[in-house]
């Protein structure tokens, strides 16, 4: 299918980011920033949140981000079947060249000193080195890439005898315990290379180097948290390493005085002079995964594992948090009744999160530690439900993210689907066994046990009477409950495979289904067989994952496995009105606001995108 012209939707807002080794770049300009976030590249106003640019034309997660030294472009690589690299001018936000040599994954791309080439490596079933040229997109040279480097930094041109600057440039690499110094001649294509010397060196794997401002020096972090030189004249490894910090040196920086910063894998940023003595340490709460320097020097921007971003001063001082985001896939996301201005998300990470529109900052943070993972949520402006695989419902407070009650062996095979009512007088809840059960919010008690799933319960929705319900299984079958009897009104079966998520429409009599038949499914409570049924893709391998009905009863959404985010009007025929790609993974939940102008989906590449909706 095609895209739709002129769809009624577009990105607002993305919260995420992926915490790649180096996926993290201060702009020369000052005033922006720019990371990965699943298959895009965010550009982001460190003055103002709602300033975003996105540059989107990945298929796959984008594994490596490199920014040019005067800021001119921007490229990065993907994994995947396509395994693309991209440049982008940066002023104009457009793709400049989409370069497509490589297969499998792109490890690293790295600019020249004068932003006149670019190098890329390909990973381990690649094999390949790649020099670029920046002003056409040519291949300067193509060369087996040795020891499967994943590695690559440029040092400026080769230098004779006299240190003079020669015409070739000079760039290293690195794989393992393995370093490798080449020179390249541009005009003829030629590569020349030389292996690091490291004969009475303690070496170790070495995970990120960089050269020197006076490109005499290249520094090299290892896993084991220390990080050594390399004379660039001698072509020789120094013999003992400098101890940095735990956890290995995942980020590497050189000062204009000569020294050097660096961000362990136990949260340490730690500055040293330029004769590698320790000047300052700084303590972040997660992993080091990239660092960058403000123009001026004055500060620097890291990125941790936990997915926040800091602007530490240059003294390593002071830390400022920029954001938060969630660092692994987010399972479930929900809107407040009484508001449109907030909404809640869960990830597999183990943290429950609630952003505010305004400024896309998190308000409040739940981290549940000795837990499963969250699979659903239900958020009011007062308190977090969530429900757990380790078959636990808990709940939180809203504002300060302080837990306020537990209930244990809630489902015996976890929680896997969750609903509460609206006058908050119970929740419901589906497990993994097909049980259905109902519990009084006050004193927490179970009072009623729907079990007639055979199956997975995998949606529940609740009508706005509070007296009856919709679940829906894996054993391809949703039914209408009525609660005060505790008793089946209705069964609606699919004809092949399981019902992912079900939604009610808004004059509650037309039910949307998901699931494994890859079909938008609509169906009449009144009647036993659906009245429309719509493919999801054209060959049939979309698997939608969830569904939506928007407040105002005009629009379905869907997303799924192919990660699209997909719209279709809700009246007769189904008609497709737009089809997106924000996430680099499935999408695994999405909801409207509750006035329709903002639908925010979720996804496993930890992504959280927020849409502006244009509905008549």
């Amino acid at each position: 299918m095609p895209p739709v012209e002129d769809a009624p939707i577009e990105l607002e807002h993305a919260i995420g980011i992926s915490t790649i080794r180096g996926g993290l770049h201060y702009h020369p300009n000052g005033r922006e920033y720019m990371y990965a976030a699943g298959a895009s590249i965010i550009v982001c106003n460190f003055d103002d949140p709602h300033d975003q640019s996105f540059l989107r034309g990945h298929d796959d997660s984008v594994v490596c981000v490199a920014l040019s030294p005067r800021g001119t472009y921007v490229a990065s690589g993907q994994s995947g079947e396509n395994a693309d690299a991209i440049v982008w001018d940066y002023n104009t936000k457009s793709l400049k060249f989409r370069l497509a040599e490589h297969d499998h994954a792109v490890e690293a791309v790295a600019f020249s000193h004068d932003e006149l080439l670019l190098c890329t490596l390909g990973g381990r079933d690649d094999g390949k080195l790649i020099v670029w040229d920046m002003s056409n997109g040519y291949i300067v040279t193509v060369v087996a890439n040795p020891n499967c480097a994943s590695i690559v930094c440029w040092g400026g041109f080769v230098r004779d005898v006299k240190r003079r600057d020669t015409d070739k440039y000079l760039f290293a690499t690195a794989g393992g315990t393995k370093a490798t110094m080449w020179s390249l001649d541009p005009y003829e294509g030629s590569l020349e290379s030389e292996r690091i010397t490291t004969e009475g060196a303690t070496v170790r794997s070495i995970t990120t180097m960089v050269f020197s401002e006076d490109y005499t020096t290249i520094y090299c972090g290892t896993t084991s948290g220390d990080f050594t030189t390399i004379n660039v004249r001698q072509n020789k490894m120094a013999f003992k390493p400098i101890y940095a910090n735990g956890g290995g040196v995942e980020a590497l920086l050189t000062t204009q005085k000569g020294g050097v910063v660096t961000g362990g894998g136990d949260g340490t940023v730690t500055a040293f002079d330029a004769r590698l003595e320790e000047l300052a340490k700084l303590k972040l709460p997660a992993g080091v995964v990239a660092l960058s320097f403000a123009p001026d020097g004055s500060e620097i921007v890291a990125a941790i594992r936990n997915g926040a971003i800091y602007r530490l001063r240059g003294d390593l001082s002071r830390a400022l948090l920029v954001c938060e985001n969630h660092a692994h896939p987010v399972r479930a996301c929900s809107y407040a009744r009484e508001s449109s201005d907030r909404f809640a998300t869960a990830s597999t990470d183990k943290t429950l999160r609630v952003w505010d529109a305004n400024d896309y900052k998190a308000s409040a943070t739940v981290l549940v530690r000795d837990a499963g993972e969250p699979t659903c949520i239900v958020y009011t402006l007062d308190f977090l439900i969530s429900g757990w695989t380790d078959g636990r419902i808990r709940a939180h407070d809203a504002e300060k993210g302080g837990p306020l009650w537990l209930i244990d062996h809630a489902h015996r095979g976890g929680v896997t689907a969750l609903q509460l009512a609206s006058n908050q007088r119970f929740v419901m809840t589906g497990g993994g066994e097909g049980d259905v059960r109902v519990w009084e919010l006050r004193s927490r008690e179970l009072v009623s046990h729907l079990k007639e799933h055979r199956a997975k319960v995998t949606g529940l929705t609740l009508y706005a009477d509070d007296m009856h319900a919709l679940s829906c299984s894996r054993d391809r079958s949703f039914l209408c409950w009525e609660l005060r009897e505790e008793k089946r009104v209705t069964s609606h079966t699919q004809r092949m495979g399981g019902i992912n998520a079900v939604a009610l429409s808004r004059d509650q009599t037309r039910v949307f289904s998901v699931g494994q038949e890859k079909r938008l499914t609509k169906w009449d409570l009144r009647d036993p067989n659906y009245l429309e049924c719509v493919p999801l893709s054209s060959d049939n391998t979309d698997e939608a994952t969830c569904v939506a009905v928007s407040h105002n009863g005009q629009v379905v959404a869907t997303g799924g496995s192919k990660k699209m985010l997909k719209l279709f009007d809700s009246g007769e025929g189904l008609t497709r009105v737009a089809e997106v790609v924000g996430h680099s993974g499935a999408i695994n939940d999405l909801v409207f606001s509750p006035d329709d102008k903002q639908l925010v989906t979720v996804g496993e590449d930890g992504a959280i995108l927020v849409w502006n909706l244009y509905l008549e």
